[in-house]
């Protein structure tokens, strides 16, 4: 979903500017006008101090006790002590479902924001456990505490990346291929650790294509190839994924309608369309061309496409009886980097959209609005220039969120050298 970004595109940084800067970043868990100088560290610096570092979401605010109650979203280090003081038996860089209660000492009041409601902003926590023989102030009688070692950040994908060099840890690869094109496969990712020893994993492991295999469409498999155009042989390949194909605004897939399905049969009107493509550096970021459009053979001008639409964005475009309707959909294709897109069409008139194993959207539209052609004809990659790795079809809605899974598991030693 876009966000409206909160600097200036150009010109100089207004009191006004700043002022939104402030009271947006005070609406978040961390609020460090008030901090004590030794608690606005560099982040470097914050980073060294913390035995525990991690990523979370704030659930709950305890003003009386001072505690917050957090949901994990990642950990950057002390996993292993993390797990102890929460009484996790767990693998410890696991935070599926895992909450932590954190103590904030008096020092640390003013650095967060007590009157905050509970919301999906993302931040990153340094901190330790607590010693019961040094800190009696901060230790209860019943054990160690978890306990701030500075204010916090706001999470980005700046501070993370920070974060993870300064543990050691260079960023997470790209995930590689699906083990199966339906029925369940697994993929992986690997990152390098950069100093003597890193803390965690370095690979991780996924599952994908869950959804069952019974009447799949898949257009780029090798049984298929006689609809490529030019022919499969002048497709480029894509040296790192052996699956994919590398496309120029002349090479595309057509299929006709009676091809698809067995005879008597016809386009269903609910089915669930899963992508996975990559945008070229020559590109500049600018994706154009139809990755997938179904077109009536008797009716002019009535279809339903997937098309790119610039920078950052494709868009779901419907076409008949007279009238066009799209769905603008943001995927960060200006990167580079493999993306993943599923769209689910039921009942002709709701859209649910994922986009990189994430929910993005659902869009519900007046009756039949999104009438799919019968007499379809397949049409793919016209005037599309990237790689294209993953074009599947399900005659099945619902199926969006099986392309891939949020939930990424630790596959390696936790200590990597």
């Amino acid at each position: 979903m876009a966000e409206q970004s909160l600097y200036p595109s150009k010109g100089r940084v207004s009191n006004r500017d700043l002022l939104v800067l402030v009271l947006f970043l005070c609406r978040t868990i961390v609020c460090d006008s008030q901090c004590p100088k030794f608690a606005e560290k560099p982040l470097e610096t914050r980073v060294h101090e913390a035995s525990i570092i991690f990523r979370a979401v704030a659930i709950q605010a305890h003003f009386q006790s001072k505690t917050l109650d957090l949901a994990l979203v990642s950990i950057y280090r002390g996993g292993i002590e993390l797990a102890s003081v929460s009484q996790y038996s767990g693998s410890p860089y696991n935070t599926t479902d895992r909450q932590v209660n954190l103590k904030i000492n008096p020092q640390l009041e003013g650095c967060f924001n007590w009157s905050m409601a509970p919301s999906q902003s993302e931040f990153v926590i340094f901190a330790r456990i607590s010693d019961p023989a040094e800190d009696l102030e901060t230790t209860p009688a019943d054990g160690p505490w978890l306990e701030a070692t500075s204010a916090s950040v706001p999470w980005s994908l700046g501070v993370d990346i920070a974060i993870w060099n300064a543990v050691g840890w260079a960023g997470w690869g790209e995930w590689g291929p699906c083990s199966k094109t339906c029925g369940g496969g697994r993929q992986d990712r690997r990152r390098y650790c950069s100093k003597t020893t890193c803390e965690g994993y370095s690979e991780q492991g996924r599952s994908c294509n869950t959804f069952d295999c019974q009447g799949t469409i898949n257009p780029l498999a090798p049984d298929a190839r006689q609809n490529f155009h030019p022919t499969q042989a002048r497709w480029g390949s894509v040296p790192d994924r052996p699956h994919a194909f590398s496309l120029k605004p002349n090479s595309y897939i057509w299929i006709a309608s009676s091809e698809l399905f067995a005879a008597g049969k016809t386009f269903p009107s609910e089915f669930t369309l899963f992508v996975s493509l990559r945008l070229r550096p020559e590109s500049g970021g600018y994706g154009q061309g139809t990755l997938f459009s179904l077109r009536a053979r008797r009716r002019s001008g009535s279809f339903l496409s997937l098309e790119l639409a610039g920078r950052g964005s494709a868009r779901l475009v419907h076409a008949g009886a007279g009238l066009s309707r799209s769905i603008y959909l943001a995927v960060p294709l200006y990167d580079f980097r493999w993306h993943h897109i599923s769209i689910s069409v039921q009942d002709d008139n709701t859209v649910r959209v994922y986009v990189d194993c994430r929910w993005l959207r659902t869009d519900v539209l007046e009756k039949d609005a999104l009438d799919t052609p019968r007499d379809a004809d397949l049409i793919i990659g016209y005037l599309f220039s990237g790689d294209l790795e993953q074009l599947v079809l399900v005659p099945k809605a619902g199926q969006a969120h099986k392309q891939c899974s949020t939930q990424a598991e630790g596959i390696s030693a936790v200590s990597e050298t």
